[in-house]
């Protein structure tokens, strides 16, 4: 049966043009969805907000025995975006890619649903408990808007060429990367953790180097994974091989 599907999914990449906006339904479909979803979580938060006057905007977070209810909620949403991009998706790379895709869309309606919603935030650089597992995350807004607008418009990248029938090709430099800058992008968010669960977010500065960084590693390892990359890489080595 896998195999079935998996050959209907190459059919489809690579059959004539009108089989094409099949897959750009799939991904419209997807992004009605996770836009829905992240005006609900903001409709979440807001009541959430109501109910505990700990989480007021601005306040950092209590402790979490007390946002028990919280977790389980956020780790829900993840299980809800991993289910819609299975059923989005017929393969492991467009899968991940809808995965990915579904989760930028979401986290950026999130935000824009607070502040249509809720006037909140004041300002994109404004501070907030971004996340709870596995320990509170913290930063600026602006900093996972950005993150998933790079999420949402990858996985774009990677239909496209899906569709151009020069899919991503697994490799140590795209897995590399991609871990690389998600790593410095979870400790930018982390690394105060604890000093703010303390005292707040006074005196507390974030590392927009590390998310430059990471921004960079990840773009560039997206990159080095295109066609256009790895044909540049194999030019490059060739030339530089003696005659």
């Amino acid at each position: 049966m896998r195999a079935v599907v998996r050959r209907s999914f190459t059919n489809v990449m690579t059959s004539s043009p009108s089989e094409l906006p099949r897959i750009w339904r799939r991904l419209a479909w997807l992004g009605i969805f996770a836009v829905a979803m992240g005006l609900l979580e903001a409709i979440c938060v807001i009541y959430l907000r109501r109910l505990l006057p700990d989480l007021a905007a601005g306040a950092h977070v209590p402790p979490l025995e007390r946002l028990r209810i919280e977790v389980i909620r956020e780790a829900c949403t993840i299980v809800m975006l991993v289910a819609v991009a299975w059923l989005g998706g017929v393969n492991w790379r467009s899968r991940v890619a809808c995965f990915f895709y579904a989760f930028g869309i979401w986290d950026i309606i999130y935000y824009a649903g607070l502040r249509w919603l809720a006037n909140w935030p004041g300002s994109w650089l404004e501070w907030d408990c971004l996340f709870l597992i596995p320990k509170p995350w913290y930063g600026p807004v602006l900093a996972p808007v950005l993150i998933s607008a790079y999420f949402a418009a990858a996985c774009v990248v990677l239909h496209v060429w899906e569709i151009r029938q020069t899919p991503l090709r697994l490799s140590t430099v795209i897995i590399g990367t991609q871990v690389l800058a998600g790593v410095m992008w979870y400790w930018s968010f982390v690394k105060d953790a604890d000093r703010i669960r303390l005292s707040g977010y006074a005196g507390v500065s974030y590392s927009w180097t590390l998310f430059v960084l990471g921004v960079v590693v990840a773009c560039a390892g997206l990159w080095l994974a295109s066609p256009g990359g790895m044909r540049s890489c194999a030019s490059s080595i060739s030339e530089g091989q003696p005659s």
